[in-house]
C-alpha cells in the first residue's frame, strides 16, 4: 500500500511545474484518494511550497522566496460592484462574492475533469478500442440494476416488433 511519502516528489514537481494547488487537481494527476492528496497538500504548506487556502479555499504556489510564483491581481483590477452599500449589507456582499468564487473554482475543476476523461478516451481509442461503445458502457454502469433490467427489457420488445433480431 503506498502512502502519501511515496508521492511526495510527484506531487511536488507537478504543483510547481502546473503553478496549481487544488487537493482534487492533485488526487486526478497523481491517481490517489482524496485524503492522500490532501495530506500531501498540507505537507506542502508545512514545507512552504504552497500557502495557507484563501477565504475560499485556494492555495497560492509559493517560491523559493516565500512569494507567489504568479502574483494574483491587483485589486483595481477585480471586479467590483459600483455601488456603496450599507454598511449592514456588506456581510452579504461579501458572502455573494464567496460564493460565486467557489463555484468559478469548482467550474474550472470540472473543465479539469472534463479534460482528463477526454484524455483517457482518446488514449483508448490509440489503442484500438471503440470509444462510442466505451461511452455506452459507462452510461449503463452508472444505471441500477432494476432500470437496466428494465431498459434491456424494452430494448429486447421494440427489437422483437420490428423483426430486428
Amino acid at each position: 500500500m503506498t502512502t502519501e511519502t511515496d508521492h511526495y516528489g510527484t506531487a511536488v514537481a507537478l504543483v510547481r511545474e502546473h503553478d496549481k494547488a487544488s487537493t482534487s487537481w492533485l488526487q486526478r494527476k497523481i491517481g490517489v484518494g482524496y485524503n492522500t492528496a490532501a495530506l500531501l497538500v498540507e505537507r506542502m504548506e508545512r514545507d512552504g511550497i504552497v500557502s495557507a487556502p484563501d477565504d475560499v479555499g485556494r492555495r497560492v504556489v509559493l517560491g523559493d522566496d516565500g512569494q507567489a510564483l504568479t502574483p494574483s491581481a491587483p485589486a483595481e483590477q477585480q471586479m467590483t460592484i459600483p455601488v456603496d452599500l450599507p454598511k449592514e449589507n456588506r456581510a452579504a456582499d461579501d458572502r455573494l462574492r464567496l460564493l460565486i468564487e467557489r463555484v468559478e473554482r469548482l467550474e474550472e475543476e470540472k473543465k479539469g475533469l472534463s479534460d482528463d476523461i477526454r484524455d483517457v478516451y482518446n488514449e483508448a481509442k490509440a489503442v484500438g478500442y471503440d470509444v462510442k461503445i466505451m461511452r455506452q458502457i459507462v452510461r449503463i454502469r452508472k444505471m441500477k440494476p432494476d432500470d437496466r433490467r428494465e431498459m434491456d427489457m424494452l430494448l429486447d420488445t421494440y427489437k422483437c416488433s420490428l423483426g430486428i433480431d
